[in-house]
């Protein structure tokens, strides 16, 4: 089971195995934004992040099932099995809970989430007399 969360991830159900430095896993802060309510000038905080990832040096096999898969849903389940930790509530689709603990008073859980991602971009690079494929994705 310790291989699984060191070196595999889920797209729409296809197991991909990779080394640690083909994945590049980023979490983009939602932001903030200003709004006028009333004559007034507001500033709004979206608290939350989103998953982005780019995978590199995937079999050219490998893309192919993805974009057959990704053609049927835009939107695709990914589990990356690195488990993150969130104070209540969860905010995203618990793929296995790992555990929940109370600290300062404060529940927080342990859990690994299954992402919905959109697939954006297959890009191929040449160079050395090799084709590698890069998939870029973000949490829907």
């Amino acid at each position: 089971m310790t291989e699984q969360y060191t070196s595999n991830l889920k797209i729409a159900d296809l197991t991909l195995e990779l080394n640690p430095e083909q994945y590049e896993q980023k979490f983009i802060k939602y932001g903030t934004f200003e709004r006028t309510i009333s004559a007034g000038l507001i500033d709004f905080d979206i608290n939350g992040y989103k998953l982005s990832v780019e995978i590199n040096g995937i079999a050219q096999s490998q893309i192919e099932e993805i974009k057959k898969r990704a053609a049927l849903k835009k939107i695709v389940d990914f589990v990356d099995f690195i488990p993150i930790a969130e104070k209540s509530p969860i905010t995203r689709t618990v793929y296995e809970s790992i555990s929940s603990e109370t600290i300062d008073s404060e529940l927080v859980y342990l859990y690994i989430p299954q992402y919905s991602i959109l697939i954006t971009d297959f890009q191929q690079t040449y160079g050395g007399n090799r084709v590698t494929y890069k998939l870029l994705g973000e949490e829907a």
